[in-house]
């Protein structure tokens, strides 16, 4: 039983060098200057391009759970079924074309 307890002191001194190691190295950390970001315009439309892409997959799992009687009676923004009043994202990017 004896032998434990230098144990625990030590997991213990351990463990709180541990916590002032984290400290100092989140303060080294946040004294960096940020990585500064450069806007690609090529890259910059792909990325536009493939959250229209995912929008309108989105749609016709919607409209497809819309068939399938899974929302009647809900009103989705996306699900080109449901009676809603904003536009709709097919009809944005037919504007676009």
């Amino acid at each position: 039983m004896s032998d434990i307890k230098p144990i625990g002191h030590f997991i213990m001194v351990l463990c709180m060098i541990n916590v002032v190691l984290l400290v100092l190295l989140h303060k080294e950390v946040s004294k960096e200057k940020p990585v500064p970001t450069i806007s690609v315009p090529a890259i910059d439309k792909l990325i536009e391009d493939s959250k229209s892409r995912e929008s309108m997959i989105m749609q016709v799992i919607l409209l497809g759970q819309h068939k399938g009687g899974l929302h009647v009676g809900e009103a989705i923004d996306l699900c080109p079924a449901c009676p809603t009043d904003l536009l709709k994202i097919t009809e944005l990017n037919k504007g676009n074309l």
